[in-house]
């Protein structure tokens, strides 16, 4: 019993698992399988900032990393400045550099001449059609 079998590795018990129609013991299952990646990922993050913060010449307060948790994450409005900026230096600098850059060849992978192929004029023998 393939079901039974993942009911029980998700945590149901035998008796729960026959009380539950497929579609629940599925949710269960599902909902089991998320709980686990959600466990990995936070043992994962954990272990970066352990490693992150162990590097560090100097330790952040508590505070402010609570603090930068509160906020989601995001960065405080004077950081938010200096991005927008750095993103329209980016910008501007890409406009500049993209009329520079080569452009690709008009030839495919063995050679063919791409525009002449849509054409009907390929490298290969014209088939019929």
């Amino acid at each position: 019993m393939p079901l039974l079998a993942e009911a029980l590795k998700a945590g149901i018990s035998v008796a729960e698992f026959w009380e539950m129609t497929p579609r629940e013991t599925f949710a269960a299952v599902e909902a089991a399988a998320w709980r686990m990646r959600q466990e990995q990922m936070l043992a994962l993050s954990t272990a970066w900032h352990t490693a992150a913060l162990s590097r560090a010449k100097k330790l952040p307060a508590l505070a402010v990393l609570m603090a930068r948790m509160k906020d989601g994450g995001r960065p405080k409005t004077e950081d938010r400045g200096k991005l927008a900026e750095r993103r329209r230096e980016f910008n501007e600098m890409k406009e500049r550099m993209i009329p520079h850059l080569p452009t690709p060849s008009p030839r495919g992978r063995r050679g063919e001449n791409i525009g002449a192929k849509e054409e009907g004029r390929g490298n290969r023998a014209p088939t019929a059609g």
